[in-house]
């Protein structure tokens, strides 16, 4: 009886809790707070998606290949940095040159999203990206290597990524049915996985054998192979009734309706509050492992290609494992296990004896972040109506570039001060706390399910 009285309590919860699902047959959902006017969105019924494993295969496979130049690229210039100076604040600065300058333009990105056929959007950001590129390449080729070109050059690729990121996460659900994307996003994130293993053995393999800047041209031809699958794809375009902005007081408008439509909705305000505590506090000192490496264990390549590699298995088990269980159905539950377990992890690589121990802890680290990212950006485009989506997607990526900048702020220059070991104690202990009173705290927020399930077990 008891058992009975809980499931039908359990389920009448479920069922009041007020969920803005999307509908793509255009019936307009209940929310909390006033929608802007609807857009006229090509191919968004059932009915439009007959070759969308096809659709989608081609798009992931572009942006597989693009992903993996760049991050052969990214992690060849990083060890070249950490190799030639051992100076923490140089190595956060690049990284945060490239961060806070994605993180400056996501936000109109995100506009630009809603607003223009965002395959244009990727395709000119890929191209942008390429032409530093091949700038860098040749400074570099030429003798001129500099720090500071390097951190200017890199600070301007990011400007393409701000752009580029909102529109792909935008793309996705015009491609996949509403019922599949939870598995696609754990199929991408596996992707991802898969060329973070082989980027940094190939990275340390040419970083040995060639000049930086040969080394750059890797990204330029990913890149035109990944316009090309981009080409081969139709994508539907966004026809928005929403007037244009004039002024940037007008951006700023359209932008703060996705910020309101989403904390509006309590179970992803919690998830933003904790992606921005967690990411600053706990994943600012695991961003600075290729550091801790050199500096706890030695300057050899190989361990600073192990560490990506594992961190790389990980979240390719991970993203397989969500692929294939799709999670709790309680989201929220996962979200908060793994930023839990991300406290733990930070504390082991700060105790790490051996380089050994490192790795199996990163490795661990990796397998867990599929989960939270998975669970948040699956429940975005769940949620957020398409001619929001572009400025919502703007908006978490906002958070995301400009909260590892910001631990990269804190940590690398107290790196230089502070031994590491503690840093990755203390920031994993303040990490645990915080998540333990996030747990504690219940209400509507704590409860996030598919839309699908939302009416009870």
């Amino acid at each position: 009886m008891q058992h009975d009285a809980d499931q039908n309590r359990h389920s009448a919860e479920r069922a009041s809790e007020t969920h803005p699902v999307i509908l793509r047959t255009g019936e307009a959902p209940s929310r909390r707070i006033q929608d802007p006017p609807s857009d006229e969105i090509e191919s968004l019924t059932p009915a439009a998606y007959p070759h969308w494993i096809r659709t989608i295969t081609i798009f992931l496979t572009g942006q597989t290949l693009s992903i993996f130049g760049s991050a052969v690229v990214a992690y060849a210039v990083i060890w070249w940095v950490v190799l030639t100076t051992g100076s923490g604040w140089k190595y956060a600065l690049i990284i945060i040159a490239a961060q806070l300058s994605q993180a400056l333009t996501t936000l109109p990105g995100g506009i630009l999203a809603d607003r223009f056929h965002r395959k244009t959007l990727l395709i000119g950001s890929d191209i942008f990206v390429t032409c530093w590129t091949i700038i860098l390449a040749i400074f570099l080729l030429r003798g001129f290597e500099s720090f500071w070109l390097i951190a200017a050059i890199l600070c301007l690729r990011g400007l393409a990524g701000g752009v580029r990121l909102p529109a792909e996460g935008a793309v996705i659900p015009q491609l996949v049915p509403e019922n599949k994307l939870i598995r696609i996003n754990s199929i991408n994130a596996t992707l991802v996985g898969l060329n973070y293993i082989a980027a940094p053995a190939v990275a340390a393999l040419l970083l040995a054998a060639l000049p930086l800047g040969l080394i750059l041209f890797v990204d330029v031809i990913t890149t035109v192979i990944g316009v090309g699958c981009i080409l081969a794809v139709t994508i539907p375009r966004v026809k928005s009734r929403i007037e244009a902005p004039t002024k940037i007081t007008g951006y700023a408008t359209q932008m703060l309706d996705a910020g309101r439509y989403v904390m509006a909705i309590p179970q992803l305000k919690r998830l933003a509050i904790i992606m921005v505590v967690m990411f600053i506090v706990v994943l600012g000192p695991a961003n600075m492992g290729p550091v801790m490496v050199v500096r706890f264990f030695g300057d050899e390549k190989w361990m600073l290609a192990a560490i990506e590699m594992v961190w790389s298995v990980g979240m390719i088990a991970g993203g397989g494992i969500m692929a294939i269980w799709g999670g709790p159905k309680n989201r929220m539950t996962l979200a908060l296990a793994v930023t839990g377990m991300w406290g733990i992890f930070s504390i082991g690589l700060g105790l790490s004896p051996n380089i050994w121990v490192f790795l199996v802890v990163m490795a661990v680290f990796g397998l867990t972040l599929p989960g939270f990212n998975i669970v948040s950006m699956t429940s975005v485009q769940e949620r957020v109506p398409e001619h929001l989506l572009g400025r919502t997607m703007g908006l978490i990526n906002f958070i995301m570039a400009l909260a590892i900048p910001l631990g990269m702020v804190i940590v690398g220059p107290l790196a230089d001060v502070i031994n590491l070991r503690v840093l990755a104690v203390v920031c994993g202990v303040i990490g645990m706390i915080f998540i333990g009173a996030v747990s504690l705290d219940r209400g509507p927020a704590s409860r996030l399910y598919a839309p699908e399930s939302s009416d009870g077990d």
